[in-house]
């Protein structure tokens, strides 16, 4: 049987362990910071340059997504050595950057690596003293500067956002990764808070590490105040949260979900800007609205009809079983001509959208409280609710 795969630590463990490695040794020869929190890639790097200037390395730093980046300034630096330093700390932030009309200096040439890809893994397998430090937001752990890294022993960051929402098993936002960082970064800054407060903190302020650490200050000079007068809720929301609320009949929460979305907007962790069309955050939401209550349509009615859960899931395009277990709890919400009723008034609520006044949060709100099941609504497992035989 084949070894299980070992899980990877969370981001914060993971940047830990960079830093308490640099106190300990010298500056590792390269290190990959891959993942798009800028607040961790931020620390990370902090902590490497103090590092690099400690020992009085020349430091070179290049940012592909600088419009004024020149790749073969960059290529010089790894190949050539330091005028000034007995030794070079080459910065290449943004690597896996792509402009337009452009391929990004980490895609592959036909089957050959690109020119920069080439001079990483030369730098990495030489004796040349220095360092080398990568940062991208999407530069997958397969990509060949990864394995030349790795294949070395050297450090290899995913420093991803964390998770705002509680894992599916343990459905309690106190224990989200992101509301579980705000108590360990108010302990650092000699905060003595609630889970309920680093909870209220995480959701008022969404993912945002550095917004985060400012609300955290308040809180520190605050005076007394409470956590609730000191912080102001300010987090927006995303379409996807507001669906799954709405469609797993969470009125309260999905309420919650969509005064937070339309007040706040959508703030996407990718390209760091927030959306605050109504135009756009309906059209997100209605798109993953109208995708899961057409399944849930189809698969209930299948299975009312007495066809198996696997065969008509598969049949409505359900796969893996982490989507196979988000269709099951939906089941058990509505019956099967409940599913159909809702799924028919999203499609008109989008083709309504298409031809006639802007769809805007008032209309979802209606839709939520039409169908939001009452408790005698919801579907009960086949023979419960019968009357027994005499």
């Amino acid at each position: 049987m084949a070894a299980a795969r070992k899980r990877e630590a969370d981001p914060p463990t993971q940047l830990r362990g960079l830093i308490e490695e640099l106190e300990r040794g010298p500056l590792p020869r390269a290190v990959l910071l891959r993942g798009e929190e800028r607040y961790f890639i931020d620390q990370a790097l902090d902590a490497l340059l103090a590092k690099a200037k400690e020992t009085s390395l020349e430091v070179c730093k290049h940012d592909v997504a600088d419009p004024e980046f020149v790749a073969a300034n960059l290529l010089d630096d790894l190949g050539a050595n330091p005028m000034f330093a007995s030794a070079r700390f080459i910065l290449v932030r943004n690597a896996d950057t792509t402009r337009v009309g452009q391929s990004s200096i980490m895609t592959k040439q036909g089957t050959k690596n690109s020119p920069f890809t080439r001079a990483v893994t030369s730098f990495v397998e030489s004796d040349r003293e220095g360092a080398l430090v990568i940062t991208g937001r999407s530069i997958r752990a397969d990509h060949a500067i990864a394995k030349a890294i790795k294949a070395q022993s050297l450090p290899v960051l995913s420093l991803r956002s964390l998770f705002d929402t509680p894992p599916p098993w343990a459905p309690d936002p106190r224990k989200s990764e992101l509301a579980l960082w705000v108590g360990t970064r108010s302990r650092q800054l000699g905060l003595r808070l609630s889970p309920d407060d680093c909870a209220y903190i995480a959701g008022a302020t969404g993912n945002d590490l550095a917004a985060i650490d400012t609300q955290l200050e308040k809180v520190r000079v605050g005076g007394g105040q409470t956590v609730r007068d000191s912080v102001q809720w300010q987090s927006g929301g995303t379409p996807w949260k507001a669906a799954d609320d709405l469609l797993g009949g969470q009125l309260a929460r999905g309420l919650a979900s969509l005064e937070s979305l339309y007040s706040a907007g959508f703030h996407s962790s990718r390209d760091g800007k927030t959306e605050v069309s109504v135009g756009a955050l309906g059209g997100m939401l209605m798109g993953t609205l109208r995708s899961k209550a057409r399944q849930a349509a189809l698969v209930s009615r299948a299975v009312s009809q007495g066809a198996s859960m696997a065969q008509a899931a598969a049949e409505a395009g359900v796969k893996g079983k982490p989507a196979m277990d988000s269709l099951g709890t939906l089941l058990k919400v509505r019956s099967a001509p409940a599913w159909e009723r809702f799924y028919r008034e999203i499609l008109e609520l989008e083709r309504r959208s298409r031809s006639g006044p802007e769809v805007d949060v008032n209309d979802f709100v209606a839709l939520a409280l039409r169908h939001s099941p009452k408790p005698n609504q919801q579907r009960q497992p086949a023979g419960a609710g019968q009357r027994p035989r005499r």
